[in-house]
């Protein structure tokens, strides 16, 4: 069994409801957090989840701030998809260098 914290649920871009299903602080202040949730496929649904990256210490400069989401995957086994993305959340060197990826890419985008 994973070291979870399970948080609310909170309502997606979508309206769907997605789940925190796992929650570390990092050093130095802000967090690691595993989302899931399902994705209509058309006449199902498929579990996709998200590893975000908040690196904000302070809580209050969070307001309007959506923090990165430096991987995304989705599976058919929840629990293989969770485990996919926890071996990301607890390698701090493979966070800091997917955030650099994403940072890279985002300014590309400007």
């Amino acid at each position: 069994m994973l070291d979870q914290h399970h948080d609310v649920g909170r309502a997606a871009r979508n309206g769907d409801t997605r789940e925190a299903r796992y929650h570390r602080l990092m050093p130095g202040g802000g967090y690691v957090e595993i989302e899931v949730e399902q994705v209509s496929t058309g006449e199902s649904a498929r579990p996709r989840g998200r590893l975000i990256v908040e690196r904000r210490a302070e809580s209050g400069r969070r307001l309007g701030h959506q923090p990165p989401v430096v991987a995304e995957v989705m599976h058919d086994d929840i629990d293989a998809l969770i485990a996919e993305l926890f071996q990301l959340a607890h390698d701090n060197a493979a966070l800091a260098r997917s955030l650099m990826q994403w940072q890279s890419a985002r300014a590309h985008a400007d």
